[in-house]
């Protein structure tokens, strides 16, 4: 990746996460609004649609999987709680640390393996509907998950 596109990358990257996570812990002390859900969702796809175009496999799979949610929760099938929340706030944080990890230049290596699958796998549990949820839980990458979603 050229050294000015992963830049812009990692800067968008990090707004982008600021966003949604003051979106979250504003949904949190509302008890819930449509418009707060709506922009940690915008920002969340936005990560992804980036990462997408680097073809940066641990965000957007992992994104993939965070939109399943946030879209379950905007269509009212999950409900706002402090674990909840808790779970996305973590995800956050997930997700800044495959940001740092493209500013290093390390965007092939997974900051944390525990910690990706302990939260796909909560993520998983929220989406049961979705066959490629369950597809990227296990691992498999976005192209798998691509292949599950539309074939």
């Amino acid at each position: 990746m050229e050294p000015s596109a992963r830049a812009t990358l990692v800067f968008e990257a990090r707004e982008l996460l600021a966003d949604m996570e003051r979106a979250l812990l504003a949904l949190e002390a509302s008890g819930g609004s449509g418009e707060l859900i709506n922009a940690a969702f915008r920002a969340a796809h936005t990560i992804k649609g980036s990462a997408g175009l680097f073809e940066l496999e641990l965000i957007t799979s992992f994104t993939q999987m965070l939109e399943n949610v946030l879209e379950r929760f905007r269509a009212g099938q999950l409900q706002l709680d402090a674990e909840f929340v808790s779970l996305l706030l973590s995800c956050c944080d997930y997700l800044s640390a495959l940001v740092d990890a493209i500013e290093r230049e390390a965007e092939q290596e997974d900051p944390n393996p525990a910690l990706r699958a302990e939260l796909l796998e909560r993520l998983a549990v929220l989406a049961p509907q979705r066959t490629a949820a369950a597809t990227l839980a296990r691992g498999a990458g976005f192209t798998d998950f691509l292949r599950a979603e539309f074939t």
